[in-house]
C-alpha cells in the first residue's frame, strides 16, 4: 500500500492506495492553533495507529513550495512550511523506517495523468484535481460543498494526497521497469 500526504500547517491531506490504485483510506486531519512541534508529534501519532492498520510499504509526500507566489506566499509562509514538512518527513521515517520521497505538484500531477491547461489559476488546478478525483473513485470521493456552493475545507488537501498516491503508484512502476532493464 502506498500513503500519499499533502501537509500544510493548519491541516494533513491523507490518502492511502493498495497495489490496484484503490483508495482504502482518505482523511484530513485538522489541526488547532498549537506549535508545530505539537502538530508533529499528533501527526506521528496518527502515522502509528495507520501503520498498525494497513500494510504501508511507500510513503510519498507533496514537496512543499519553496518560491514566492505573487501576492500569497512570503518567506514566513514558506519557511513555517518548510519546517513543518521536515518534521513530518522525520515523524514518516521514525514510524516507518524509511525516508518518504517527496514529488512536486506539477510532477505529481503529470505522473497521475491529470491534464492542466497551460496558465490555469490556482483556483482553477484545485477544481479541476477534485473534480478529476471524483470521477475516478466516485463512491470513495464524493464532493462535499458548504452551503455556498463551495468545496467543504479540505476537500482539496484530500484530493491533492490523493494525487501523491497515484504520482507514488507511478514512480513504483517506473522504478520496477528501469530495475528489470538493469539486472
Amino acid at each position: 500500500m502506498i500513503l500519499g500526504l499533502d501537509i500544510s500547517s493548519s491541516k494533513i491531506g491523507i490518502a492511502i492506495t493498495d497495489e490496484n490504485k484503490d483508495i482504502v483510506h482518505l482523511e484530513l486531519l485538522k489541526f488547532k492553533k498549537m506549535p508545530l512541534e505539537s502538530k508533529a508529534v499528533l501527526f506521528s501519532h496518527e502515522l502509528s495507529v495507520l501503520k498498525r492498520e494497513y500494510n504501508i510499504q511507500h510513503v510519498f509526500i507533496e514537496q512543499p513550495v519553496s518560491i514566492y507566489a505573487a501576492g500569497r506566499t512570503t518567506a514566513h509562509v514558506i519557511s513555517t512550511l518548510q519546517r513543518f514538512n521536515g518534521m513530518c518527513s522525520l515523524a514518516c521515517r521514525n514510524v516507518f523506517g524509511k525516508n518518504a520521497e517527496l514529488i512536486g505538484s506539477r510532477q505529481a500531477r503529470k505522473l497521475a495523468e491529470i491534464a492542466i491547461p497551460g496558465r490555469t489559476k490556482s483556483k482553477e488546478v484545485k477544481k479541476i484535481i477534485i473534480e478529476e478525483m471524483s470521477k475516478r473513485y466516485q463512491e470513495r470521493f464524493p464532493i462535499e460543498y458548504t452551503r455556498h456552493g463551495n468545496y467543504k475545507p479540505g476537500t482539496d488537501d484530500k484530493a491533492d494526497a490523493l494525487v501523491i498516491a497515484l504520482a507514488g503508484h507511478k514512480i513504483i512502476s517506473l522504478d520496477k521497469v528501469t530495475k528489470k532493464m538493469y539486472i
